[in-house]
């Protein structure tokens, strides 16, 4: 039995059992914490239906999803871009992608996070909400940058293995010839062209500085860094220090259910919302 059928015999066994619950599954262990923030505010009695818990990683999801066509999967966009997204949904009907880079990008942008304080925090940030927002971005332009190579380069590997990178050449005897060699070499030194993957870093840059902070914060920075290297050790100073967790688990406690999870609830057949502190 393979890691995957047996983290899948696991679920099956020691968290469903003979219950009829529905397995919402996700990546990590985080995204279970946020999730269930998430729905235990928006929909108390969900669990009566349904059980949330991790594959280990976006790849595992997919393949378990496939395996258990009853389950509803729920993963990061992160790097794929929106052709990856429809081919993706297409091979797998039962996973949905998330609205936003990744979970951490539910705890980034400042107006949300401003939202979700208390008046006693709100009080400590001399300045107000501009102070505020300008004490998180400040380093916008090197992360805009980062989001810029990220979305640029990470999708290279994945051209050059659509291309058949390395193994098309790596195969058993018969081996290609030189002329062969060189056409297939070629072909992956187009994708790798320096002077064209420049280009296109830049224009990506050029379009995210005139994004707004609402859509630079949930599709485009990359969070699960952005958050903890920037967002948590801005609020550590203005607020005071908390454990990253802590903080974590209190942000997703305080700020408001979003909106852009609604097909999330639709596919798990929770339309009609019973709210229990939707909103801080």
């Amino acid at each position: 039995m393979s890691t995957l059928e047996e983290r899948i015999e696991q679920i099956k066994t020691q968290f469903i059992g003979k219950t009829d619950l529905r397995v919402l599954l996700v990546e990590g262990p985080d995204d279970v914490d946020a999730y269930r923030i998430f729905l235990d505010r928006k929909f108390p009695e969900w669990e009566k239906a349904w059980l949330s818990t991790w594959a280990g990683n976006k790849a595992d999801v997919v393949r378990m999803l496939k395996k258990e066509p009853n389950w509803i999967g729920l993963v990061d966009r992160d790097e794929w871009t929106e052709a990856e997204i429809a081919d993706q949904k297409v091979d797998c009907a039962n996973l949905i992608v998330s609205p936003r880079f990744c979970v951490e990008s539910y705890l980034i942008d400042p107006a949300e996070l401003w939202a979700a304080f208390p008046d006693k925090q709100r009080k400590k940030i001399l300045g107000g909400e501009v102070q505020f927002r300008n004490e998180v971005m400040a380093t916008q332009t090197e992360w805009i940058r980062h989001a810029a190579l990220w979305h640029g380069v990470r999708p290279l590997w994945r051209q050059l293995r659509s291309l058949g990178f390395p193994n098309s050449v790596l195969e058993n005897p018969p081996m290609p010839d030189d002329e062969a060699l060189r056409a297939k070499f070629a072909e992956w030194h187009v994708t790798l062209d320096a002077d064209a993957i420049l280009a296109a870093v830049h224009t990506l840059e050029a379009k995210l500085s005139a994004e707004e902070d609402s859509k630079l914060c949930a599709q485009w920075l990359h969070a699960k860094s952005f958050y903890p290297q920037v967002v948590h050790q801005t609020l550590n100073r203005l607020l005071g220090q908390k454990p990253a967790r802590e903080r974590r688990l209190a942000i997703l406690r305080t700020r408001s259910v979003p909106d852009d999870l609604v097909p999330v609830w639709q596919a798990m057949g929770l339309a009609v919302p019973r709210y229990r502190n939707d909103k801080p």
